[in-house]
């Protein structure tokens, strides 16, 4: 694939992620998914005869479903028992829709620097993160526990079609922050690129029909001071994201980051923080082997 030059890489990559120029079109296992995603009707049967529809994310499901997260007695040797006795109806719904919208990224990429189980990791840790501290968020109403797992799993989305369409240049930026640890990513596309991942990730998955409040999410979640319709979802994202961002540098559980204090006392309960952030410190390993499935390491 032709790398887009990055003197025009802005206006190129806003005509590509618009136009689905030279990037997949959304699989047909995506749009079932996302007929599903929030419809209160939907069975367990009914979302496993999706999923058997695709072999591979069918392996991959029942892989999240045996992995050491859910810690089950006996294997799960199916979609139904994947769904009943670990994932439950909603998690499976959030999980395979990360696995098929991600899908057509996964292959013929040439971007050696970009780190495919490290973004799972932080897309899983950070998503249990945002579930969990739904419980701590005193505005009311609290988003709901699914969307924000969900928003949590996809708030990096952008990074996929970058990789896809300009694997040699997001090659030596990956390398750069890796130079730079500390360096958040989406002020370095944007330095470097003129555009950033959340603005492309909101594109695309506004083209995709993606729900709203998640498109709202993946376009806003760095923005501290976002004041729109979903404001407790987007900060309950940003401070999962920056939390992730740090635990996975220096393994320090109780800090909260210091990009977001004041948000500690507008939108949380500080001491339910504190419990959720170590659960999340807790169950560390069994979240990475989750992470190791999704990124399909393990099935």
């Amino acid at each position: 694939m032709n790398t887009v030059p990055v003197s025009d890489v802005s206006d190129d990559i806003r005509l590509h992620v618009h136009g689905l120029q030279e990037l997949p079109a959304i699989s047909p296992m995506a749009s079932l998914l996302l007929n599903v995603i929030g419809d209160e009707r939907t069975t367990i049967p009914q979302l496993a005869d999706i999923i058997r529809q695709d072999a591979s994310l069918t392996g991959r499901i029942i892989g999240l479903a045996n992995s050491a997260y859910f810690a089950q007695r006996a294997p799960v040797t199916s979609v139904e028992d994947a769904i009943f006795k670990a994932l439950g109806l909603r998690l499976t719904q959030n999980m395979a829709l990360g696995i098929a919208l991600s899908g057509p990224f996964s292959s013929n990429v040439a971007c050696a620097a970009f780190d495919v189980r490290g973004f799972w990791l932080k897309a899983v840790l950070t998503a249990s993160l945002c579930r969990s501290l739904c419980a701590c968020i005193k505005a009311f109403p609290a988003p709901d526990q699914d969307t924000a797992y969900l928003a949590g799993l996809l708030h990096e989305f952008g990074l996929l079609p970058l990789v896809y369409l300009l694997p040699e240049q997001m090659d030596s930026l990956f390398r750069e922050r890796a130079r730079e640890p500390e360096t958040r990513m989406h002020l370095l596309l944007k330095r470097e690129l003129g555009v950033d991942h959340h603005t492309v990730g909101a594109w695309l998955a506004g083209n995709w029909q993606l729900p709203p409040a998640i498109v709202e999410v993946i376009a806003h979640h760095a923005d501290p001071v976002y004041e729109g319709e979903q404001a407790s979802l987007v900060h309950l994202v940003h401070f999962a994201s920056l939390w992730v961002d740090g635990y996975l540098r220096d393994g320090v559980w109780d800090r909260v980051p210091g990009e977001v204090d004041w948000m500690q006392t507008q939108l949380f309960d500080s001491l339910c923080v504190r419990e959720v952030l170590q659960q999340q410190h807790v169950r560390f390993d069994s979240l990475e082997a989750l992470s190791r499935v999704l990124a399909g390491d393990e099935c």
